[in-house]
């Protein structure tokens, strides 16, 4: 029996997956953690400089991001990075693996 390639579904990634994926990646209860111990442990005036120095970290995984995204222009992601990183071989095999199962455990918890 012939397959009829007009009933498959169109296997694409569009920018509202893409967002949406880099949102579940981005925020999770981080902020909700982090922002109360920050403004108790640090209290007033100082908690701008936790904020200061958040946003120079931000700002350098960003471009980091950025320069990873315009070396390596696969998709993938994390895992491609991963792989062309350490080595297709032994190392970047196993770092993509590790990434993608602690991603996937990360989500059920």
């Amino acid at each position: 029996m012939k397959r009829d390639d007009a009933m498959e579904p169109e296997r694409r990634f569009g920018l509202l997956q893409a967002t949406a994926l880099n949102m579940s990646n981005m925020l999770g209860a981080g902020p909700f953690i982090t922002i109360p111990a920050l403004m108790v442990t640090m209290g007033g005036p100082q908690s701008m400089l936790g904020w200061g120095v958040a946003l120079i970290l931000a700002l350098a995984d960003g471009l980091v991001w950025s320069e990873l995204g315009a070396a390596l222009q696969k998709s993938g992601g994390s895992y491609v990075y991963l792989r062309e990183g350490y080595g297709r071989e032994k190392w970047g095999r196993c770092m993509g693996f590790l990434f993608i199962w602690q991603f996937i455990l990360l989500r059920l918890v």
